[in-house]
C-alpha cells in the first residue's frame, strides 16, 4: 500500500506544485490589494498551534485561535505538500475532502480537523492571518505501527570458540522507522551505529559484533528490540535468539583427593563441560585400572577397594574440538597396619650385657606409628626396643604395637629371655628380730638357667666366711622354692640369741657364674625386759615429782596451815545413832567395841586403821591386828610368761656355736635398800 501511495505521490507532485504556486501568487495579490484598501489592525494568537502525532486512520485536530480579528480578517491554513493553502477563512479547498475548519468564529477559533489521517497528511502545517508578525508552524506525525517484529540475520549459524560473530537486526516496517537495540536478557549490549536504507523500501538495521566468542557465550539469549518511540500509539516489538557456540571439553574433578578404607565401594566422578557433548574415558596413571571397575561415563565405580587400587586416575574427554579435556584424581586407600618384621617369638639376651636392640617394622596407610610395650602394662618404649644394661627385671613378654588411627592396631608379641649368672633381687637386706624369736633371711634369686647350688655363709672377723649349717648351730634350716623367674632360698634360724646377730651371705652359682649378697641381722631385747625398764622409769619419775611437791609445800607453809585448820575443826556430831558393827568384824570374846574410833570421810563412816609401824614401801594393803579374822593384805605379783620365756635373754643352748661370749648382769641394789634411800631423800627435803 505504501509503495502505491509513493508512486502516486511522485506522479502527481509536479502538477500539485504548479497549482500551489498559482494559489500563492493569487493570495499575494489579494493581500496587496487589501493592504492598500483596508487599514490593518494588530492581531495575536489566543491558541497557538502545537505539533502532534496521530495513528494512521484516526482523526487529527490542529487547534488555532486569534485575538483582534475584524470582519475583514482572513485566516489561512497551509499544509503539505510544501505548505499548500488548505483553507481560506472557513472554506476548505475542494481537493482536501477529509479536511474541515471547526470552532467558534466569534472567538476567533479556526481549528483544522483531518479525518482518517493518511501517511500523506504527515508534514508541516501553518495557521496565519494578516497582521501576525510570526506565523506558527507545527508538524503532524502520522504513526504507522509495525506489523511484525524485526528480523535477525545469522541466528542459525553455529560458531566455534575463538571465532568472530556478527548478528544483524533488520526492521522494514512502520512509520517512523523503529529504533533498534540489542539486549542480553535485561542487560543492554554495546551498540553500533544504525544503518538506515531508503531506497525502494525504507528499512533500518543494527549489528551485534563479538570479535571472539568464548564458551561462556554459548546459550546466551540475545534480543533485538524495535521501539518507534510512541508508547501510547504503538507497542515495542522484539526478536530473540540463543547463541550456539562450539568449544572443547573442560574437565573438573569434584574432589582432587579421595580417601577411602580398604574394602569399601567408591565412585570416582568428574564434571565435563563441552559443546557438543564429549565422550569420557578413564585411565590409571601408574598402572592398570582394577579389573572389577565399572566405567559409567563421568563416573568410575571401584567396588571392594584394595590397597593396590591407590594411585592417580585421569578423566579424559574428547568432542572433536581440540584440545581434549583432562582431569586428575588421586585415590588414597586407608588400611590398618600390618607388622612385617620377622623377629622370633622368643629372643634371648645376656644378663649384664650391653646394647640390646630389637626393631619392629610395619606397613599401613597412613604410615603407622610403631612402639613397644610390656605386656599387661601401659608402659611404652620407642622403636627399636633398646636396653643399655640388661638385667633379669627386663625379662618378660613385650608387644610391638603399630597404630595409624584405623579401627584396629597390629600387635605382635615376643618373649625376651634373659640368661646369665644369677642375681639376688632381695630388697630388704637388713633384718631385725627379737631375742628368742625365729629369724627368716629371704634370698630371692633371679637366674636362667636355675642355680646349681645356693648356700649361706656367716661373715666373721677379717671377712672370713663360714658355712651356716645345722651341724654348726642347732635350729637352722634352709627352705627353697622355685618360681617362674628363679629360686627363693630362705635361711630359718629358730630361738635367736644375741650371739646370732651379724652379717650373713647368700651365695648362688649356675653355669654362667656366682653371685653373693650380704644380709645384716640385728637381735633386739625381749618385751619383758622392756616392760621392766619402763616400769622402773615411771616409778622414779613419780617419786621425783612427789619430792618436789613436798619441798614446795614446806617452804610456802601449806602443811602448817592445814594442821591449824584441822585443830580448829569441832567434833563430829552424829544426827542419829550409829548402826552396830557386823558380826564378822567383832573379835571373838569381846563385848566392848568402844576402843574402835570413827572418822568422817566424805560423809561415809568407816573404821580407822591403827598406825602401821612395819609399813613396807612396796606393799599395799590393810591389816587389823585387833580383829579375830584379819583381811589378807593386798600385794603386787609380777606376771610370768609361761615356760619362763620372759626371762630368756640369751640363746637356750649351753654353748655359742659361732664364738664364746659371756653375759654379765649389771649390778643392782636390793629393794629394801632402794626404798630406804628414797625415804631419806624425802626426809632431808
Amino acid at each position: 500500500m505504501r509503495l502505491d501511495r509513493s508512486l502516486c505521490q511522485e506522479l502527481t507532485s509536479p502538477r500539485r506544485e504548479m497549482d500551489s504556486r498559482r494559489t500563492e501568487w493569487a493570495f499575494l495579490v489579494i493581500l496587496l490589494v487589501l493592504s492598500r484598501v483596508v487599514k490593518v489592525h494588530a492581531v495575536s494568537y489566543r491558541v497557538r498551534p502545537e505539533s502532534m502525532a496521530v495513528r494512521e486512520g484516526q482523526t487529527a485536530t490542529l487547534r488555532c485561535a486569534f485575538v483582534g480579528l475584524t470582519a475583514q480578517s482572513v485566516v489561512f491554513w497551509e499544509g503539505p505538500p510544501n505548505f499548500a493553502v488548505i483553507s481560506t477563512g472557513r472554506e476548505v479547498d475542494p481537493r482536501y475532502t477529509r479536511h474541515r475548519i471547526t470552532g467558534d468564529p466569534a472567538r476567533g477559533e479556526y481549528h483544522l480537523e483531518i479525518k482518517d489521517v493518511d501517511i500523506l497528511e504527515e508534514g508541516g502545517y501553518r495557521c496565519s492571518t494578516l497582521g501576525v508578525t510570526e506565523k506558527a508552524e507545527v508538524n503532524l506525525n502520522v504513526v504507522v505501527p509495525m506489523k511484525k517484529p524485526p528480523r535477525i540475520k545469522g541466528r542459525d549459524v553455529t560458531y566455534t570458540a575463538g571465532q568472530p560473530m556478527t548478528l544483524t537486526c533488520v526492521a522494514t516496517e512502520g512509520n517512523p522507522l523503529p529504533r533498534l537495540r540489542w539486549f542480553n536478557a535485561t542487560k543492554l549490549l554495546q551498540q553500533t551505529s544504525e544503518n538506515v536504507m531508503a531506497e525502494v523500501v525504507s528499512s533500518v538495521s543494527l549489528d551485534l559484533v563479538i570479535p571472539e566468542v568464548a564458551r561462556w557465550d554459548h546459550g546466551k539469549n540475545v534480543t533485538c528490540v524495535a521501539d518507534q518511540g510512541y508508547p501510547d500509539l504503538t507497542t515495542t516489538m522484539a526478536s530473540s535468539t540463543i547463541l550456539n557456540v562450539h568449544y572443547p571439553p573442560i574437565v573438573r574433578s569434584r574432589r582432587q583427593t579421595l580417601r577411602a578404607t580398604e574394602g569399601e565401594t567408591l565412585d570416582l566422578s568428574c564434571d565435563v563441560d563441552s559443546n557438543p557433548p564429549a565422550a569420557v574415558s578413564w585411565r590409571k596413571v601408574d598402572g592398570d585400572i582394577p579389573g572389577n571397575a565399572e566405567n559409567r561415563g563421568n563416573e568410575l565405580r571401584l567396588p571392594k577397594l584394595s590397597r593396590s587400587a591407590a594411585g592417580g586416575y585421569k578423566c579424559l574427554a574428547n568432542n572433536g574440538i581440540m584440545p581434549s579435556g583432562e582431569g586428575s584424581i588421586t585415590l588414597i586407600v586407608l588400611y590398618p597396619p600390618r607388622i612385617t618384621s620377622g623377629f622370633e617369638d622368643k629372643t634371648s639376651a645376656l644378663a649384664g650385657g650391653e646394647g640390646f636392640s630389637l626393631r619392629c617394622e610395619a606397613e599401613g596407610y597412613p604410615k603407622p606409628r610403631v612402639r613397644w610395650r610390656r605386656k599387661g602394662t601401659k608402659l611404652y618404649f620407642d622403636n627399636p626396643l633398646e636396653f643399655m644394661q640388661i638385667d633379669y627385671d627386663m625379662e618378660g613378654d613385650y608387644e610391638c604395637v603399630a597404630s595409624n588411627g584405623q579401627i584396629r592396631n597390629a600387635v605382635r608379641q615376643t618373649f625376651v629371655d634373659v640368661i646369665g649368672k644369677p642375681y639376688i633381687n632381695t630388697v630388704s637386706l637388713k633384718v631385725s628380730v627379737r631375742s628368742g624369736d625365729t629369724a627368716r633371711l629371704v634370698c630371692e634369686i633371679l637366674s636362667d638357667p636355675l642355680p646349681e647350688e645356693t648356700r649361706w655363709l656367716r661373715r666373721g672377723p677379717g671377712q672370713q666366711d663360714k658355712p651356716v649349717t645345722a651341724s654348726r648351730r642347732a635350729g637352722i634350716r634352709q627352705e627353697e622354692k622355685n618360681s617362674a623367674s628363679g629360686v627363693t632360698n630362705t635361711l630359718v634360724i629358730s630361738h635367736v640369741g644375741r650371739s646370732d646377730g651379724g652379717v650373713y651371705v647368700c651365695e648362688t652359682t649356675n653355669t654362667f657364674g656366682t653371685f653373693q649378697r650380704e644380709f645384716h641381722m640385728e637381735v633386739k631385747a625381749t618385751n619383758t625386759q622392756a616392760v621392766v625398764i619402763a616400769s622402773v622409769t615411771v616409778i622414779v619419775l613419780l617419786v621425783l615429782f612427789a619430792t618436789i611437791f613436798i619441798c614446795i609445800a614446806k617452804r610456802t607453809g601449806l602443811s602448817e596451815r592445814v594442821r591449824r585448820e584441822k585443830a580448829s575443826t569441832p567434833d563430829l556430831t552424829l544426827p542419829r545413832a550409829l548402826p552396830p558393827l557386823p558380826s564378822y568384824m567383832v573379835p571373838v570374846g569381846t563385848d566392848d567395841v568402844d576402843d574402835l574410833e570413827l572418822q568422817d570421810f566424805k560423809g561415809t563412816l568407816k573404821p580407822r586403821p591403827p598406825p602401821r609401824t612395819d609399813l613396807e614401801p612396796y606393799s599395799i594393803g590393810l591389816s587389823y591386828p585387833s580383829l579375830m579374822h584379819p583381811l589378807p593384805p593386798y600385794s603386787t605379783v609380777e606376771r610370768q610368761r609361761p615356760d619362763g620365756e620372759d626371762n630368756m635373754v640369751d640363746s637356750p643352748y649351753p654353748e655359742d656355736p659361732w664364738e664364746t661370749e659371756g653375759f654379765v648382769m649389771p649390778p643392782s641394789l636390793p629393794l629394801k635398800h632402794r626404798a630406804d634411800k628414797s625415804i631419806n631423800a624425802i626426809t632431808q627435803c
